[in-house]
């Protein structure tokens, strides 16, 4: 809710700097390791090789990533998360993808807004209050990129976005 606040009055101030994306998804992945295999999940990486360094706030970027990692251990009950990025016209473009509950298409509109959740399935247990996605949305949008998700209810949900390459 204070992250919320601060970006909403324009307080937020990102110290931007040329990272590796490589390392910046390794600090997150060996933080939530043991939570993942904990719930019996296995969790992998996908990184393209040579990827660029990106222009970013790495405590704001990891946040993001850490977030959308969170929210799909939370809502897969078995199968597998992955984490990734590649390098695509002049970004690079993070993944986190899962086996989990889904999203319906219908609730895909809504769940970037704040205090928004999905509707059915995804909420029960969650004890969210539908802020973590508006504030990542937040986010990578100070950081020049854009946020989507791409889900089917009960299949699983992949969502990405995307940080400018470094100059």
């Amino acid at each position: 809710l204070l992250d919320l606040s601060k970006i909403e009055a324009g307080k937020v101030e990102l110290h931007m700097e040329p990272l590796d994306p490589t390392e910046v998804i390794a600090v997150v992945t060996s933080q939530l390791t043991i939570r993942a295999m904990e719930s019996g999940l296995s969790l992998t990486t996908d990184i393209a090789r040579d990827l660029p360094f990106v222009l970013a706030d790495e405590n704001r970027l990891r946040q993001v990533l850490r977030n959308l990692l969170e929210n799909a251990l939370k809502f897969t009950r078995e199968g597998e998360v992955s984490i990734g990025a590649r390098s695509e016209n002049g970004d690079v473009i993070f993944w986190v993808k899962d086996t989990g509950v889904g999203i319906a298409e219908e609730d895909q509109e809504i769940i970037f807004d704040k205090f928004r959740q999905a509707r059915r399935g995804t909420t029960e247990g969650s004890g969210g209050a539908g802020l973590g996605l508006s504030v990542a949305k937040e986010l990578v949008e100070l950081h020049n990129g854009r946020i989507w998700v791409e889900s089917d209810a009960g299949k699983g949900s992949t969502f990405y976005f995307t940080v400018p390459v470094a100059p």
